[in-house]
């Protein structure tokens, strides 16, 4: 009996498992977002588990393991107990095509149609998981992601790799040698990465400014940004960004001061997009700054991303 148990509670925790690293993979960010702001707690234990997703997703995976390793164990006892021959065989097909179905196939097919409607009921087993497992398992996360970090610096810094893929990409969109979207993304890649940063660059009067230790914020006309480059005390660069919600007061906008400050890139206007880039994801900042015929100008992350989508529609 007790065998028959454990065997039933490894197969509910091996689909758990299974069904929670899809859910997290397929959740919509901006819906936990918004029902964590909400204060519902299960969002908030789903919010915290994807910002830390690698070491989610491991402990996730280790705990499946575990879990099929338990299943595999229980039914070996339950057929020796029955006094079936060769159960380890049988034993083995029987436990193959359990977890397949049960803890696979129809979790995983589950929890991707039924994204929120089963990830919030079950997780606080994501907390319970990081808590049983993490002290193990999240170190060597940790250890695997700066290796790969590193592995990954490496190869962009070998030379010709990227001349090498633009040669691929060149040959394979002028023989027909991919389908038609596969041809718009190479023809929008290399475009891409031909066109330098100043192309894409608007000058500050197109977007919110305002100066550090002086009232008021300079607003475009029919500018719907979000956000304020914050210039220096003379107004000849950009000392950084602001929300537009931070500097409001109901007496009208509040001076910026340093505090309020959050960083932006700064680039070379010779500079190709692939490395604006690689810029605002080491700063992880909205904004890249660059001097265009002796002005100051930026590039917006979200307009530059646009921009990247329409090449790869209209076929760059």
């Amino acid at each position: 009996m007790t065998a028959a148990l454990l065997l039933l509670l490894g197969l509910v925790a091996a689909a758990g498992c299974s069904g929670l690293e899809v859910g997290l993979y397929a959740t919509s960010r901006l819906r936990v977002a918004l029902d964590a702001a909400a204060g519902r707690p299960a969002a908030v234990v789903v919010q915290r588990s994807l910002a830390d997703l690698p070491g989610t997703l491991t402990v996730l995976l280790v705990a499946n393991n575990l879990a099929q390793s338990l299943v595999s164990l229980q039914a070996q006892i339950l057929l020796d107990r029955w006094g079936w021959e060769s159960s380890g065989l049988v034993g083995t097909v029987l436990v193959t095509a359990a977890l397949f179905v049960f803890s696979e196939s129809v979790p995983k097919s589950a929890f991707h149609r039924w994204k929120h409607e089963l990830l919030y009921p079950v997780a606080p087993a994501l907390t319970a998981l990081r808590l049983l497992l993490g002290w193990a398992v999240l170190p060597l996360a940790r250890v695997a992601e700066r290796l790969a970090a590193w592995l990954s610096r490496r190869g962009r810094s070998l030379p010709g790799r990227a001349s090498e893929r633009e040669t691929l990409l060149s040959q394979g969109a002028a023989e027909g040698l991919m389908s038609p979207f596969q041809q718009r993304v190479a023809r929008g890649v290399l475009a891409l990465r031909g066109r330098e940063a100043a192309a894409e660059a608007r000058p500050l009067s197109e977007l919110p400014t305002a100066r550090l230790g002086q009232p008021g914020v300079r607003l475009p006309p029919a500018s719907r940004e979000h956000r304020v480059l914050v210039l220096d005390e003379a107004g000849e660069r950009v000392a950084g960004w602001a929300p537009l919600a931070a500097l409001w007061t109901p007496a009208g906008f509040r001076p910026a001061a340093r505090r309020d400050l959050r960083p932006v890139a700064r680039v070379e206007a010779s500079a190709g997009l692939d490395r604006v880039y690689a810029a605002l994801d080491r700063s992880d900042a909205p904004f890249a700054t660059l001097t265009v015929d002796g002005r100051a100008a930026v590039i917006d992350v979200d307009r530059l991303r646009l921009r990247v989508m329409g090449m790869f529609s209209d076929g760059g």
